[in-house]
């Protein structure tokens, strides 16, 4: 995600204890301090404003992040106008192919996943609403990036921190260029165990008449199970089905 050139400190820690709240689930006002680098006191503050706003809970000697999360997720998601047909399309996806199913959309330069859908077969792994993943190594990421206009896709590209999460993984913007022209060509876009050894990833955009992109859809599942035919035919054959429900829909929106 893009970082401010000049945040306003307050707010920064005011989000960086949000932050820490959410990836350790609950810590004492001490922790926190330490964490973000302010003194008790200060952390004691922004941890009593948030609790008194409903942001932030305090359990025994720990605080953690409040139920008020839930309002501005579903009012987040609310600006989102193909969430209810897409998510329809990408729950049936998860019936047909038996496999974890996602929607995901770009915002600050990462992929943001809207809603998961999980088959009878579908791999349990991180992967939740609002979780962010890079674009350059998963499918619904690629498949974004290949169809939003060139000039948003070069910005995109440049600001990238390209690390090598797997073997795999895409770690040069002509290496990256390459596979999105491919994916032009195709219409559908794949993650080889780009993200996590094992799994791999086929995904193709969703856009309406005029070519606008709105997000992508993405079938995951284990290599081991993904057979040549399964992987290049019946899994894409699958997506192009589901996003085509989803883009005749948007014309009615």
């Amino acid at each position: 995600m893009n970082k401010a050139k000049n945040p306003v400190q307050a707010v920064q820690r005011t989000i960086d204890i949000i932050d820490y709240l959410r990836d350790t689930g609950g810590a004492r006002v001490t922790e926190i301090a330490d964490a973000v680098g302010v003194s008790k006191g200060t952390a004691h503050c922004h941890l009593a404003t948030l609790e008194q706003n409903g942001y932030a809970i305090k359990e025994g000697h720990e605080y953690k992040l409040g139920l008020r999360f839930i309002d501005l997720a579903h009012h987040a998601k609310a600006r989102i106008d193909i969430y209810d047909v897409t998510t329809t399309e990408v729950d049936a996806l998860a019936e047909e192919s038996g496999e974890m199913t996602l929607f995901t959309v770009e915002e600050g330069g990462d992929g943001v996943c809207l809603y998961v859908a999980r088959g009878d077969n579908a791999v349990q792994t991180e992967v939740y609403v609002g979780y962010r993943n890079g674009l350059y190594h998963t499918a619904v990421g690629k498949a974004i990036l290949a169809f939003i206009p060139a000039e948003e896709r070069d910005s995109l590209i440049d600001r990238m921190e390209f690390k090598p999460i797997t073997p795999n993984t895409i770690t040069d913007p002509r290496t990256l260029r390459d596979e999105l022209e491919r994916v032009r060509q195709d219409g559908i876009a794949y993650n080889h165990e780009e993200t996590i050894q094992g799994l791999v990833g086929v995904g193709a955009p969703i856009r309406d008449q005029n070519g606008t992109v709105y997000g992508a859809i993405s079938v995951i599942g284990p290599a081991r199970r993904m057979s040549d035919e399964r992987l290049n035919d019946e899994i894409p054959e699958m997506i192009r089905r589901a996003v085509n429900i989803v883009e005749i829909n948007i014309t009615s929106l």
